[in-house]
């Protein structure tokens, strides 16, 4: 993403990401708007379509395509976002002292926060818990940053006792992602989406077929393609912390969601699991042999 829509207010973002698949027509509805949002939010969809020589059911298709309701949903949206952007001071400058970059930085993960559950496929998300508690196995995937996101989660997982494992090898995981059955669910974190090696083993994935949960950035990629459920996040981003690794508090998050939404899914059954194990524990530790 160029670095001049890092700071757009996430639904903006959005539609600066969807104008590379966008028509002719829709394309000039997202240039109207990104060029003057303010402007926007008083204009009627009659006048929005005047403007760029459209037709209102263009307007409509388009909103809806971004998983608005409607029309004025999609303003009343907008305008907090824009709202929420200009109180926010969270971009970090040269010469900021350290405690401002301090404030800075913990205020954007909180406006990250903010953004990926403001835009986050709630549909989505249940039916990715509901395939995770029904799985046999758990599979991750992710190369660099999105590796470690991962690994996280395999480790949440694991304290479930769950079967699951994460890999952040290419050759590694297109071998395991091959040999998943549709009993396996395969969750592929990758910010852009796409990576060559994420996306062909989710592919191989959804092949065999395996549930696949993307956890991703906005917007339509290869990987999004790929997947039978899309967890996206969104976090604004600066010179000095890109979009890509500020994203990765929420990511994380997400992951941390899903098995805990996991969990309770299975009570008490999950709980008194977990008792059995910390109790089986204790009385190794305690055992003087």
């Amino acid at each position: 993403m160029p670095d001049s829509a890092l700071n757009l207010p996430p639904i903006l973002r959005r539609m600066h990401l969807l104008r590379g698949d966008a028509g002719a027509a829709s394309g000039r509805v997202i240039d109207h708007i990104l060029g003057d949002p303010q402007r926007f939010l008083t204009l009627t969809i009659a006048e929005l379509s005047d403007a760029t020589g459209t037709s209102d059911a263009t307007v409509v298709r388009l909103v809806q395509a971004m998983g608005f309701g409607g029309f004025q949903e999609f303003k009343l949206q907008l305008s907090r976002s824009l709202a929420l952007t200009r109180a926010s001071n969270i971009t970090v400058d040269a010469g900021d002292p350290a405690v401002a970059v301090l404030r800075k930085v913990f205020d954007g993960a909180g406006v990250g926060l903010g953004d990926t559950l403001e835009h986050l496929d709630l549909e989505a998300f249940s039916a990715a818990v509901q395939a995770s508690a029904q799985s046999r196995h758990i599979a991750l995937i992710g190369l660099g940053w999105s590796g470690l996101v991962a690994l996280d989660g395999q480790q949440r997982a694991l304290r479930l006792g769950l079967s699951c494992g994460a890999h952040t090898d290419p050759s590694t995981f297109v071998q395991v992602c091959s040999m998943l059955e549709p009993t396996d669910v395969l969750v592929a974190v990758s910010f852009s989406g796409t990576s060559p090696d994420v996306v062909s083993a989710a592919r191989l994935a959804r092949g065999t077929g395996a549930t696949v949960v993307a956890v991703t950035g906005l917007g339509r990629t290869p990987l999004t393609r790929a997947a039978h459920h899309v967890l996206t996040s969104s976090a604004p981003g600066d010179a000095y912390r890109p979009e890509g690794l500020n994203v990765r508090f929420a990511q994380l998050c997400l992951l941390d969601a899903l098995f805990t939404a996991l969990h309770v899914s299975q009570e008490p059954y999950m709980t008194e699991r977990l008792h059995r194990a910390r109790t089986a524990r204790r009385a190794i530790n305690a055992d003087p042999t």
